[in-house]
Order: C-alpha cells, then structure tokens, then sequence
C-alpha cells in the first residue's frame, strides 16, 4: 500500500465522515427529542465538518496558485471555521442552558487542535521554510476526524446507558 494510496483514502473519507456525523445528529435528534449537550456539539460538528469539506475543492484550487496569500487562505480559512466551531459550541450551550458534556468538551479541544495544526502547518511551510509538520498535518486531521466517529458513538452510548439506569434506579426509589 502506498502513500499516495493512503493520501487519497483520507481525502475521500472526508465525504464519508460528514455523512457518518450526520447520521449521528438525526439518530441523536430522534432518540432524544430534546436539547442536550450532544445534540449541540454534533449539530456543530456537523455544520462546520460540512463546511469544511464543501469549500475544500475551492480552496485547494485557489491555493494552487503561486503567491502566497493564496496558500493563507487555504490555512486561515479551515483554522478559522475551527475558531469559530469552538465559539459557537460553547455559545450555544450557554444560551441553552446546557452543561459541557464530555463529547463537547473533547470536540472543542479537536477543533482546537485542528486550528492549532493548521496554524503551525502554515508557519513551518512558508515562514521557517521547513517541513518538519508536514506529515503530522497530512495525516492526523482526517484520522483523528475519522476516530472521533466512533468515539462520538460510544461516548453516547455510554452516556444513554447512564441516564437509563439513574431513571429506574430513580423510579425504584
């Protein structure tokens, strides 16, 4: 298996993700039916992965071209959508009067590692001239957007299997 096998394998799955967040959402919103933490950060993850993974075509071929505000765009723009997913899931709880669960505050902390990957990438590229980031950047965006599917389930399925049993070790008392 080659890289550029594996290259491409992460580039589709980005598709492939944001179906799987998706799914999650409407599966949370119906089993759920009402505001909670996890509805929150899924419905944040989902819009910003999706926005993410749309504007990703444009932006690859913006910063195709040689100067070097186009090559800042494509770094500033995915840092930035990940600033503001951290803004808007801690806004969000905060007007819904929800408590940070530990899915949104493992979410938050990704959306910031991400801007911070992004950001670091940038600076080791085109300001040190090095490429010292390049592979941790290349490959542990989509990976870790790939693990956080199936973290995202089990932590919700752990967190259900809770309140189902303090509801009737409630109802019992």
């Amino acid at each position: 298996m080659s890289w550029s096998y594996i290259d491409g394998l992460l580039f589709s799955l980005d598709k492939v993700v944001f179906v799987a967040y998706f799914f999650v959402l409407v599966l949370a919103m119906a089993v759920e039916r009402k505001v909670s933490s996890f509805v929150i950060t899924l419905i944040v993850l989902t819009v910003a992965n999706g926005a993410m993974t749309s504007l990703s075509p444009m932006l690859y071929q913006y910063a195709s071209q040689p100067d070097l505000s186009a090559k800042f765009a494509w770094y500033a723009s995915f840092a930035l959508i990940d600033m503001l997913a951290v803004f808007l899931l801690f806004k969000f709880h905060k007007l819904l009067a929800q408590n940070v669960g530990f899915i949104a505050k493992l979410v938050g902390m990704l959306f910031v590692t991400f801007a911070t990957l992004q950001t670091g990438r940038f600076v080791d590229r085109f300001v040190f001239n090095t490429e010292f980031l390049q592979y941790v950047y290349q490959y542990a965006i989509p990976l870790l957007n790939i693990a956080l599917v199936p973290v995202i389930i089990a932590a919700w399925m752990s967190e259900l299997k809770l309140q189902r049993r303090n509801t009737s070790h409630e109802a019992v008392l």
